[in-house]
C-alpha cells in the first residue's frame, strides 16, 4: 500500500511541481533521527539519482540524511574552492535545461553537488582502513580473472576515403580506382598519396579486433602485413586501406594492469565499508517511515 501513494505522490508532483503551484502538499513520509523526509524530497531525490522505485529513492533519501546529519556530529565540512570547481564544471546551461524540465532547480543542484562532496569527505573519514590492497590479493584477483584482462587482437591501419553522393559516385570510384592502381603499382607510396590527397589523417592506428564492423574484418584479417586493397564500398566512401600490422589476442602482463586492480579493489573495499558504516547508522538511528 505504501508504495502505491508513493507513486501517486510522485505522479502528482510531475503534474504539478513542473508548473511552481503553490498549492502542493509537501507531504512528510519518514523521519530520521526528528528531521523530516518530504514527498518533495523523495521526487528530488529521485530526479538526482535517476531512481525509478520510491522504495528504492526512500531508502536513499534516508542514508543522505544520515551522512549529513554524521557530517555535522564530526564538523566536517566541504572546500568552497573545491566546491567552486564542481560547480563551474558541472552545473552547465545544458544539463540546468534538463533539470529544469524534470523538476529540479539550480538551488536542488547546488545542494546535491554539497551533499556528493560531504559523502565523499565523510566516506575517507569512515573507510581510511580499509585502503590496503596487498600484492597477494591483486595477484589473486589477476589469475582468478584472467578472461578480463586477455585483448582480442588487434590490427593497425592506413586509410584513404572518397567521399561520394549520388551526383558523383560514379566519378568518385573512378578517380579511386585510378589512385589504388598506383599505389598498387608503386607509382607512389601510400603515405605519398595521402598527403597529396589532403589526407593528414590517413592512419587509423591499433582497433581492436572486436570493434571491426565484421564485414570489413572479414576482409582485414585475409590481408598479408603491408598489403594494399580496395576498393571498399561503405554507403558514403571508397576506401583504399594499408594493413600495417597486426597483433593476436594475449594475456596482459599482470605487471601493466596491477594498479587497475588495485583501484578496483580499493573501490571494492571503500563501497563495502561504506555500505557497512551506513547499515550500523540505521541501526541505531531513530527512523519512521509512514504507512499510509
Amino acid at each position: 500500500m505504501r508504495k502505491i501513494i508513493f507513486l501517486l505522490a510522485v505522479m502528482f508532483l510531475f503534474g504539478f511541481y513542473n508548473t511552481g503551484n503553490s498549492t502542493v502538499i509537501d507531504d512528510t513520509i519518514a523521519v530520521v533521527n526528528n528531521e523530516p523526509i518530504t514527498v518533495v524530497d523523495l521526487f528530488k531525490t529521485m530526479q538526482f539519482y535517476q531512481i525509478k522505485s520510491p522504495d528504492t529513492a526512500l531508502s536513499k533519501a534516508i542514508e543522505d540524511k544520515l551522512v549529513i546529519q554524521r557530517a555535522k556530529k564530526l564538523h566536517l565540512s566541504i572546500d568552497k574552492n573545491e566546491y567552486q570547481q564542481l560547480k563551474n564544471r558541472f552545473i552547465t546551461k545544458k544539463r540546468l535545461e534538463l533539470l529544469n524540465h524534470a523538476g529540479l532547480k539550480r538551488g536542488d543542484l547546488e545542494k546535491f553537488l554539497k551533499l556528493q562532496m560531504l559523502k565523499r569527505k565523510i566516506i575517507s573519514y569512515v573507510v581510511r582502513d580499509n585502503l590496503m590492497v596487498t600484492d597477494e590479493q591483486i595477484k589473486k584477483q589477476y589469475l582468478e580473472n584472467k578472461e578480463r584482462f586477455k585483448t582480442s587482437g588487434a590490427i593497425h591501419l592506413y586509410e584513404i576515403a572518397f567521399n561520394y553522393d549520388k551526383a558523383d559516385e560514379t566519378d568518385q570510384q573512378f578517380k579511386a580506382s585510378k589512385w589504388l592502381v598506383d599505389i598498387k603499382n608503386g607509382k607512389i607510396s601510400f603515405i605519398s598519396a595521402a598527403k597529396k590527397l589532403g589526407f593528414n589523417n590517413f592512419d587509423m592506428g591499433w582497433i581492436e579486433s572486436k570493434q571491426i564492423y565484421p564485414s570489413f574484418y572479414n576482409i582485414v584479417k585475409k590481408l598479408k602485413i603491408g598489403e594494399v586493397y580496395g576498393l571498399v564500398r561503405t554507403k558514403s566512401q571508397f576506401l583504399i586501406i594499408k594493413l600495417v600490422g597486426r597483433r593476436k589476442p594475449h594475456l596482459i602482463p599482470l605487471a601493466k594492469v596491477k594498479d587497475r586492480i588495485r583501484a578496483t579493489l580499493i573501490n571494492r573495499n571503500i563501497a563495502a565499508a561504506f555500505t557497512r558504516w551506513i547499515d550500523t547508522l540505521k541501526q541505531y538511528a531513530s527512523i519512521h517511515i509512514y504507512e499510509k
